[in-house]
């Protein structure tokens, strides 16, 4: 090494140094202006950082799962409507890999929409994540077995595989393979395999898996009933485009005859007559942001949410960014002396430039060492508002840290830009002379990043005002049916003792005891229950239209149920012990619509669910009641006595008086643990169920809502640098105002008319941009609350009151300090 480049390191160090201790001296000179400047920037880095570490692991979602795995769903075609289901006929799949040389591998698999029951030597073993599943479960999605082999796991009728955590609650050990319970209706089922937990990222979940191949039904070929959701494998170079452009010829080679069959026509004129079955691809790792189709396995996320979020994470550090500018550019009267004597004794612009540039870097690190902090230690809060189980830590990986560390360093030098710049470029002669004025470039240039700033926290403000009004609406629209004090027994299977059959007397024996107590205004028992997936059931009017089947949906209900559920029979009688219901169904009114009945009461359709037709007479008509979400419409529905062999006793509905909730829980625990000492206690509030229809949109509204909150908070920090920028500037014209006589009040006005021009300005921007957003978003419901344009007034409004009160509460120190020293010339 030569002596000239040992001098040339520790004089790029000591410049470093220099540069270092000249920021800190900067810093220490104006405590409360750093202190802003940082925290403003900490607040606005926390706030991304946190948007980051949520839309990451929405993104996370089966992105364990194997690249060539899809999901097929089925767009089916109605003569009147279209809907959308995950659930398809279960002999597809299977017919693919045999008929398609693209298609390597299938599974299929539906989930237990009840709590199912074991017993296991003397404890009760109760489960509500179980799914039936096909043997090849395991070669299709990525489910690791500790003990088991996945080839023969599920190959017997009554084996079982759980996960180690179900595992340990069952048995409490993790070894368990080999272990005998007792099942539903009197069946033993062994354990074959112990798998690991599954990952909560995945649109499927299970604790246990059983196979479906003991059911006769699964063995019948099937090609129009819905049944089970189905994954097919893809070869490594295979095209889904052309696997979907192949599932037309293959629905209409199997599934013509038994179209044929039940409704009497040729495939073609079922088709011509407005029906079909539409498939398509979804790609397993695609499913939870992009996939809502009925009969999902648990509710998924959005994908919209997220871009929004990550645009409003971005928006936000823009406007961190801003105040940096703002700030920078109000203490530039302050610093331009400081440049201007510089400047004299000989530092040169580049100089001056690396000077602000470092400071702004220092500034940037700082702000993001503080908002890592702030970020972890508002992660629980930010867990509890998202309802995700978020890792800060997680998300920081070696390349996570190295892309925040470039990303921070750019930050700071594109924040700092603009001021070093700016700062740098004053003419050192007019400074020190007192001539010297800012341009007018600079201030059209702030006055156009406050409009940016609150256009973007009015447009928030009104989304999360829109968001909050729509999910009022769905949580307080009548439903056709009673939601509140509606208490529902989750696991009345248990009720059932004789492994021949529903013991229907003992049954009814429980009922009439809850009835029995006084805090108990009405029970009844039903197979499934508005939250759950309803299956499809296919009826017509026998003799005419027989070109049309109507796909409904069915539930199996008693006598009591419709009562109970305070639902409203608008035409003829509900069902009574006093008639023979097993042949008769009460339909709704859109099937009413469906079937063009007129007087539908007494009117006879065909069940055509199983090969051999049955005549079902209706006897009653109930409102339209909302069994889904609000994002769907209501669509037909069949209720039909559990009499009738439709379904079986899962959930009974128990109203309770407002008054009595806790002594009504209580008396309904007792009795049960009498009848059903086998079995615990299970039961949730039907109104609470509901609301996890609406579980994102929840907790959007709730990130919306902290998200425009910060956004706002940073903003104000924007505006106290701006006005104090025009304070100092208008220092003079304060001082000779108040000297010909002004009022506090009348130059805290003249000083706030600039700002709430902009933020005027704002609002008009903001509001279409809020509009369409809004519009777009509210499509994605059947049935919405609207657009209620008091919401930009409201919006706008509450903007222009905080800016005001945050520019206030500068001016007035400007307002009512001493003129002489405004006057007095340096």
């Amino acid at each position: 090494m030569t002596c000239s480049e040992y001098t040339k390191i520790p004089t790029l160090n000591s410049m470093l140094k220099n540069l270092l201790l000249a920021a800190v001296r900067s810093f220490k000179k104006k405590p409360g202006f750093t202190f802003i400047n940082i925290f403003g920037l900490a607040v606005g880095m926390a706030t991304c950082l946190s948007i980051l570490v949520y839309v990451s692991h929405e993104f996370s979602f089966d992105d364990f799962q194997k690249d060539t795995v899809y999901r097929i769903a089925l767009n089916r075609v109605y003569p009147e409507r279209e809907v959308d289901f995950a659930v398809i006929p279960h002999s597809v799949a299977p017919q693919m890999v045999l008929d398609f040389p693209e298609v390597v591998d299938h599974t299929s698999l539906f989930r237990n929409q009840n709590v199912a029951s074991f017993q296991y030597e003397d404890k009760t073993l109760s489960e509500d994540a179980l799914v039936f599943c096909d043997s090849t479960i395991f070669s299709v999605l990525s489910i690791e077995l500790v003990e088991g082999d996945p080839r023969t796991a599920l190959t017997e009728p009554n084996s079982m595989v759980i996960t180690e955590s179900t595992a340990m609650r069952y048995f409490g050990t993790t070894d368990a393979v080999g272990k005998i319970i007792d099942g539903p209706g009197g069946n033993t089922v062994e354990i074959t395999a112990i798998a690991k937990d599954y990952p909560k990222t995945s649109h499927f979940e299970f604790n246990a898996l059983v196979p479906f191949h003991g059911f006769p039904f699964f063995q019948q070929s099937n090609w129009t009933a819905f049944s089970a959701i189905s994954y097919i494998e893809l070869a490594p170079q295979a095209s889904p485009k052309l696997v979907e452009e192949k599932i037309p010829a293959l629905v209409k080679q199997y599934a013509e005859g038994e179209i044929q069959q039940r409704n009497g026509i040729s495939y073609d004129e079922y088709i011509a007559a407005g029906n079909g079955y539409n498939y398509s691809l979804q790609h397993v790792k695609d499913i939870y942001l992009t996939s809502h189709m009925q009969g999902e396995i648990k509710p998924n996320g959005n994908i919209t949410y997220l871009y929004v979020f990550s645009i409003a994470a971005a928006f936000i550090l823009i406007i961190a960014c801003i105040n940096f500018m703002n700030l920078a550019t109000a203490r530039s009267v302050e610093r331009a002396k400081e440049v201007g004597i510089r400047k004299v004794l000989g530092s040169e612009k580049r100089q001056l430039i690396v000077r602000f540039l470092t400071e702004s870097i220092l500034v940037t690190f700082i702000s993001a060492c503080l908002a890592l902090i702030v970020a972890w230690l508002f992660q629980p809060v930010f867990i509890q508002i998202s309802g995700r189980a978020l890792s800060l830590v997680q998300f920081l990986s070696p390349l996570n840290v190295l892309l925040l560390v470039g990303s921070v360093t750019i930050l700071g030098i594109l924040a700092g830009l603009y001021p070093a710049f700016f700062i740098s470029s004053f003419p050192p002669m007019g400074i020190l002379r007192g001539t010297f004025k800012t341009s007018g470039q600079g201030v059209s240039l702030r006055n156009f990043l406050v409009v940016l700033q609150f256009t973007i926290s009015i447009a928030l403000i009104s989304a999360t005002l829109l968001i909050y009004n729509q999910m009022s609406y769905m949580l307080n629209k009548p439903l056709g049916f009673e939601k509140e004090r509606v208490v529902i027994i989750e696991n009345a299977f248990s009720l059932n003792n004789d492994p021949q059959g529903f013991n229907w007397e003992r049954i009814e024996t429980f009922k009439d005891e809850l009835v029995a107590m006084p805090q108990i205004q009405q029970a009844g028992y039903s197979s499934s229950l508005p939250g759950d997936v309803l299956m499809g059931f296919v009826v017509r009017v026998p003799g005419v239209g027989e070109k049309e089947s109507l796909v409904t949906r069915m539930i199996g209900v008693d006598d009591d149920f419709i009562e109970a559920m305070g639902m409203n029979l608008v035409e003829g009688r509900g069902f009574s012990k006093e008639f023979n219901d097993s042949l008769s169904v009460i339909v709704n009114e859109s099937t009413v619509t469906q079937l063009g009945l007129t007087d539908p009461v007494g009117k006879k359709i065909l069940d055509i669910n199983n090969e051999v037709p049955r005549e079902l007479t209706i006897v009653g008509v109930v409102s339209d009641f909302h069994f889904e979400s609000l994002h769907n419409a209501v669509e037909p529905m069949c209720l039909m006595h559990l009499a009738s062999g439709q379904g079986f006793v899962n959930k009974f509905a128990v109203t309770i008086d407002a008054g009595g909730v806790e002594g009504g829980l209580s008396g309904m625990e007792a009795k049960w643990n009498e009848m059903v000492p086998q079995a615990p206690f299970r039961y949730y509030f039907l109104d609470s169920s509901l609301e996890d229809f609406y579980e994102s949109e929840q907790a959007s509204g709730k990130l919306f809502t902290v998200f425009t909150v910060l956004a706002i908070i940073v903003a104000c920090i924007g505006l106290l640098g701006l006005s104090a920028f025009i304070i100092v500037q208008k220092t003079k014209e304060i001082g000779v105002r108040k000297v010909l006589g002004s009022s506090v009040s009348g130059i805290i006005l003249l000083l706030s008319m600039d700002i709430i021009k902009l933020i005027g300005i704002s609002t008009l921007l903001a509001i279409p941009i809020a509009y369409f957003w809004a519009s777009d978003w509210l499509d994605s419901f059947a049935y919405s609350a609207g657009i209620d344009w008091s919401v930009f007034i409201l919006s706008g409004v509450g903007a222009l009151l905080i800016a005001f009160l945050t520019v206030v509460f500068q001016s007035t120190k400007a307002a009512i300090a001493n003129p002489v020293e405004a006057l007095r010339d340096e």
